[in-house]
């Protein structure tokens, strides 16, 4: 039993790791206020808690926040729709 609670317990941590509370996008290499702040508004249309505040995509709420991965993924799309640019330019970053 207090294996299984252990193992539990290291899926939750896991589970949440991926979580951020900014988000923004690097275009090879740079950070990019511009394509950041188009990402944040493709996102924000399916995570309403989310806004951009002048520099980064924010969600700032207890137990939410931006998932890393899909967030790149968002970076990307934007990055090829909105800039016509090479998705494989851009990575997604995000702290907190």
């Amino acid at each position: 039993m207090q294996y299984l609670s252990a193992v539990l317990a290291l899926f939750g941590t896991l589970a949440i790791a991926g979580k951020h509370h900014n988000c923004g996008c690097n275009v090879r290499g740079a950070y990019s206020e511009e394509l950041s702040q188009a990402t944040c508004a493709l996102w924000g249309a399916t995570q309403i808690h989310t806004h951009f505040d002048g520099h980064s995509c924010v969600d700032k709420g207890i137990g939410r926040g931006i998932d890393g991965q899909p967030w790149e993924n968002t970076c990307r799309q934007a990055w090829q729709i909105n800039f016509g640019g090479n998705p494989n330019d851009v990575e997604g970053h995000c702290w907190h």
